[in-house]
């Protein structure tokens, strides 16, 4: 176990495998499974965010889980 990691678990997510680990300074999340349908559920993902914006962007008012789930992938996917 590495020295910065303080708690950790793994799950069974359907044909997935998920594990936690409590950091430090944070948490980080791994998934691992097949490729393809990893790739295919992160496409369907990347399709959902860009409906959100778009709808954000034409002046919606988003219901609470989508604007934070928006608000969360805006500061995530900041260089």
């Amino acid at each position: 176990m590495d020295d910065n990691v303080m708690k950790e678990t793994t799950e069974q997510v359907g044909r997935s495998v998920v594990k936690i680990e409590g950091l430090n300074d944070g948490y980080r999340i791994t998934v691992k499974g097949n490729e393809e349908e990893l790739k295919q559920k992160r496409r369907v993902g990347g399709a959902f965010i860009n409906l959100l914006k778009q709808l954000e962007k034409a002046g919606y008012r988003l219901p609470f889980p989508f604007s934070w789930i928006l608000r969360f992938w805006n500061r995530y996917s900041r260089p």
